[in-house]
């Protein structure tokens, strides 16, 4: 709600309520341009001040394991924290998220509905992107889930729940791919004959991390797995990065993932769902930037099998991505959102014409990486 009137501000008092605020709730609008969770900025009154917050309602469609995904939350933000304490950080509250605990002491709640909401102080002079806007950004992106990543090497990813089973798992996707394939309850699979004909040729690509974390080469570690620009507040003042946020996603995976995914997200000269596939490619200039703001903080982790694999991660999560879009496509578009027909197969062209640019560069790309 925009207004701070109504049934509907009166119900989001009465969640906000169930948090430690001491105050009064004054107001609470829409924050935010995220897809997924139903998310608030809520004004609080406080003696004299006026202190706001990021109130949620977190969406448990796609979260179907709501308190493991907020124990995964708590569990990482206070480790953290505690590193930051350990080493005397300023402004600990803009650099880690930290979600209010409720009376009975979770870090959520649930209405009288049964919706799940989590409540944390609102990172004030701060803002995110929804695109990069310079290689320098993305430099500092990269560096900021390098960052995020260093923080928690040292914690147990045994630890945390896997939340969203199989999420990057490629041969997983495939054999999704191939049931719906084999149905093809939407007779959609003639049209696209020459972007299946390119998966099936490229299948291969999705057996090489599982092998390689079968043999102990690459480690199993605690990833964001959501590694857009946007999930990255950037200080008003300085334009330094200074928190990852969105966590709904972190649970047990490979670094590689996260970074193939900001090479799939940052570098793509043109948009998602873009028709004209000849403005699609890989831009080298931004996978330099992504690559070095990467290795800026995650070398001091990183062993020599996930720094060899780093171009190969761009290729594999973009390759994962397009499977997605063109399963959805096969299966009646069931899980993305489409906004025209043939969307989603327009998004697997795009994504399988990127890892087309991958490929014919890189070698370039591993001069680069060879190069940190």
């Amino acid at each position: 709600m925009s207004h701070t009137t109504g049934r509907y501000f009166e119900a989001l008092r009465q969640v906000v309520g169930q948090f430690p605020v001491f105050g009064e709730v004054i107001h609470a609008q829409p924050y935010g341009t995220g897809h997924i969770n139903e998310t608030y900025a809520v004004t609080v009154e406080q003696g004299r001040a006026k202190i706001r917050y990021i109130l949620q309602r977190i969406n448990e469609n796609v979260f179907r394991d709501i308190p493991a995904v907020q124990e995964n939350i708590g569990r990482v933000t206070e480790h953290i924290r505690e590193k930051l304490l350990a080493t005397r950080a300023s402004d600990i509250s803009g650099r880690v998220l930290r979600f209010l605990p409720a009376a009975d002491g979770r870090n959520y709640t649930q209405d009288q509905d049964g919706g799940y909401w989590r409540l944390c102080p609102l990172i004030e002079r701060s803002r995110t992107f929804d695109i990069l806007e310079s290689a320098q950004q993305a430099e500092l992106v990269a560096k900021a889930f390098g960052h995020f990543q260093l923080q928690l090497a040292d914690l147990d990813a045994s630890l945390l729940h896997e939340t969203i089973p199989n999420f990057h798992d490629g041969p997983s996707r495939m054999a999704a791919f191939r049931v719906a394939l084999e149905l093809d309850a939407h007779n959609r699979a003639a049209e696209c004959a020459e972007e299946i004909a390119f998966l099936l040729e490229h299948a291969w690509v999705f057996d090489v991390f599982p092998k390689a974390l079968a043999e102990g080469r690459v480690p199993l570690r605690i990833t964001h797995n959501d590694t857009k620009v946007n999930n990255v507040m950037f200080d008003d003042e300085s334009g330094q990065a200074i928190c990852v946020i969105d966590l709904d996603t972190v649970m047990p995976g490979l670094a590689l993932y996260d970074f193939g995914d900001m090479v799939r997200t940052g570098t793509n000269t043109a948009a998602e769902d873009e028709r004209d596939l000849r403005r699609v490619s890989m831009d080298i200039a931004l996978f330099e930037a992504l690559a070095r703001g990467y290795w800026a903080t995650a070398c001091g982790f990183l062993n020599r099998a996930e720094r060899d694999h780093l171009v190969f991660a761009g290729k594999m999560l973009t390759l994962i991505i397009g499977t997605r879009f063109l399963t959805d496509h096969l299966n009646g578009d069931t899980y993305f959102r489409i906004h025209r027909p043939g969307h989603n197969l327009d998004r697997c062209r795009t994504q399988f014409r990127l890892v087309e640019s991958i490929t014919r560069q890189e070698e370039a790309m591993a001069a680069i990486v060879e190069s940190l």
